[in-house]
């Protein structure tokens, strides 16, 4: 009895997950949900490609980060046993349309970034929240202009105090 009651002690002694924000695994999923439908609805008439889903992670003294691989204008053309070569024109069309749906795809990450901060009210506000988003290519690709990547990040104070995903201070980084 007293050797249970001596670990006790000693286990409430020790630094743990007590001390530190309560977030939670259903916490992260529904934010993994919500930004999947959300990159899905983007463009309802012809949507982009959620690659896998997204996924999120809460980095305790960091704060939360989500991940997501896209593919931006989803096409038909490619070497298929139904279409075995890709034409240039296939090609210049597929660059277009992907350079056109980068600034509503910026923006719609912005929009993302303030959500999930606004819903993650258990992650403490001088920590990160950031969402990051792989951009999907065929080989075949023109990728000129084209980012492979991008992050954007900020803490979590300066996402709640803003009135608009325009207005907010979000650091933003293309690879």
């Amino acid at each position: 009895m007293r050797i249970a009651l001596v670990a006790l002690l000693a286990l409430c002694a020790l630094p743990g997950a007590a001390d530190g924000p309560k977030v939670n695994r259903g916490m992260i999923e529904g934010m993994e949900h919500s930004l999947d439908h959300k990159l899905s609805a983007l463009w309802p008439q012809d949507p982009l490609e959620v690659v896998g889903l997204s996924q999120g992670t809460y980095i305790q003294g960091y704060g939360a980060v989500f991940l997501s691989e896209v593919n931006v204008a989803p096409t038909s053309a490619g070497a298929s046993p139904f279409n075995p070569t890709v034409t240039a024109d296939q090609v210049r069309r597929t660059h277009e349309k992907k350079l056109q749906r980068m600034a509503a795809l910026r923006t719609a990450m912005r929009a993302m970034l303030l959500d999930s901060a606004r819903s993650l009210d258990s992650v403490p506000s001088d920590e990160q929240v950031a969402v990051g988003l792989s951009l999907f290519y065929w080989k075949w690709e023109n990728r000129d202009g084209l980012p492979a990547q991008i992050v954007m990040h900020a803490p979590r104070k300066t996402l709640l105090q803003s009135a608009s995903a325009e207005q907010a201070s979000i650091a933003s980084e293309e690879f």
